[in-house]
């Protein structure tokens, strides 16, 4: 994954748990979180693969009573999109063959 700098959109606690999220000059939403002293991070495309690989597993945690909290966020994510391109109408990424670090046929072994 590239590392790009992004604009924080919204930053607070879900729960016990604290969470970023920033917007990337792509479009795309990134997210950071730390359960249980473990950095996590995703990177998504749209606010519904947000909601499917990150609220969902904070929710899960936090319980009904943060649902607010995640209509927030989402707020907070339509807000930042504003005048960035739209991640899912982008061209597929190039793939590209990786060379192989040896060139000719293989060598036959010899016993000394």
């Amino acid at each position: 994954m590239e590392e790009q700098i992004g604009k924080t959109v919204w930053r607070g606690k879900v729960g016990d748990v604290p969470l970023r999220v920033d917007m990337l000059p792509s479009g795309r939403i990134a997210a950071s979180w730390s359960v249980r002293g473990s950095e996590r991070r995703a990177v998504v495309d749209t606010i519904h693969q947000l909601e499917q690989r990150v609220l969902f597993q904070l929710m899960l945690g936090a319980g009904p009573a943060e649902d607010a909290v995640a209509k927030e966020v989402i707020a907070a994510i339509q807000q930042g999109q504003q005048g960035l391109p739209d991640p899912t109408q982008a061209p597929p990424p190039v793939k590209r063959k990786k060379r192989s670090a040896r060139r000719g046929p293989p060598r036959s072994r010899r016993r000394r």
